[in-house]
């Protein structure tokens, strides 16, 4: 029960949330959610940095079909944006009802020379200790000054900071900057889709994030978030939306679906195969946008995987012993079958608890219990 907390086998049991979730009979329905995908063949007719002139094109393109937030995962400025496009990107961004910009944590060269502290969003309802959620001195990338005063920023931690190379099961939900708790760009993003101020969160590390009284997330001490990736979203490419805009602003039916935009929240977000760095749960590689779409999407449908508690872990121990009980008054090949058949009983079972209360039982307990009685009977 200790171990299976611990690294390595804390991955393993993760790994088996996941298939719980890949695998469970759930009837998920779509998320209010579209991943607008810059590709590799957005990237060849229009290379990376995008201009604020591109992303002009996107939230002229997002607004014709009426989502309730529009965000943005990469920043748009260029290294040097000339200014008549950043004022023409802060025009559509004033258009919109809620716009979400990207911006990135990172450290300072020489941390003797910090520079001034910049206003972020701050959530002040903090109960308990968050020393463990990640503590950055700087933003090292954001928008410019006239993008941010027409926009909400959310943040990501630095790029390659987010850990090993083991597969990515949760995303933080909250950062410090110079100690101050902030919203990251998937909490910041669900705060804006569901209506709620910062005055109206509540953070309790290693317990849960409540936004007001839509929405209360689990979370563990660092303020990370399990992500369901089996929720189904909306992608398509920009060209394709860009394309949807015209024929719907010329009174043409579109070619691509766009449903989900009506209310939803539609993300622009890199998806080429350069920014596919990330190994997520899913078991393939993905971007750090694909990573906050899933995560979004987790949020918007109000349901989080969770594990089984101490409980039910003691309660499969007290089990244990009642089948060594029956293992010892049983052949030793009736033993191993009969362990074998509640093992597999045991999967079909937690498939159900999973798809009916979306809680993922042990594996390693009951697996290390199973072979041990068949070991012990085996050598008795």
């Amino acid at each position: 029960m200790h171990e299976s907390r611990t690294a390595p086998f804390r991955g393993v049991e993760g790994a088996f949330q996941t298939w719980l979730g890949a695998n469970a009979p759930r009837d998920l329905a779509p998320a209010p959610l579209a991943l607008v995908q810059i590709s590799d063949e957005e990237l060849s007719a229009h290379p990376w940095p995008w201009t604020p002139v591109d992303g002009s094109l996107f939230f002229n393109a997002a607004l014709t079909f009426e989502p309730r937030v529009v965000a943005v995962e990469p920043v748009l400025t260029g290294k040097e944006p000339d200014p008549s496009q950043v004022a023409l990107l802060h025009n559509q961004l004033l258009r919109a009802p809620k716009a979400l910009l990207g911006a990135e944590f990172g450290f300072p060269e020489d941390p003797a020379l910090l520079p001034p502290i910049q206003e972020v969003p701050v959530l002040r309802h903090i109960v308990g200790n968050a020393s463990r959620v990640p503590d950055f001195p700087v933003i090292a990338v954001q928008p410019a000054d006239e993008l941010r005063l027409a926009a909400t920023l959310g943040f990501f931690e630095p790029a390659g900071e987010s850990g090993s190379r083991e597969p990515i099961r949760r995303v933080p939900l909250v950062f410090r900057y110079r100690g101050l708790v902030t919203p990251s760009f998937v909490l910041q993003a669900a705060m804006l889709w569901y209506g709620v101020t910062p005055e109206e969160v509540e953070v309790v590390p290693g317990s849960h994030i409540a936004l007001g009284k839509a929405l209360r997330i689990p979370v563990d001490a660092a303020g990370t978030m399990a992500v369901d990736f089996a929720i189904p979203l909306v992608r398509l490419p920009a060209a394709d939306l860009i394309l949807a805009a015209e024929q719907a602003q010329s009174g043409h039916a579109t070619t691509t679906p766009v449903s989900s935009f009506k209310d939803g929240l539609a993300l622009l977000a890199r998806t080429d195969k350069e920014a596919r760095t990330l190994p997520l749960a899913n078991g393939r590689l993905g971007s750090r946008g694909e990573l906050a779409a899933a995560a979004i999407a987790t949020l918007q449908a109000g349901k989080f995987p969770t594990r089984a508690g101490v409980p039910v872990e003691a309660a499969i121990v007290v089990a244990a012993g009642l089948l060594g009980w029956f293992c010892n008054r049983r052949g030793k090949l009736g033993a191993t079958v009969l362990c074998l058949g509640i093992l597999s009983f045991y999967l079909l079972g937690a498939l159900g608890i999973f798809a009916a209360w979306q809680v993922a039982l042990p594996l390693l307990l009951p697996a290390g219990l199973i072979l041990f009685l068949v070991l012990y009977r085996q050598l008795e």
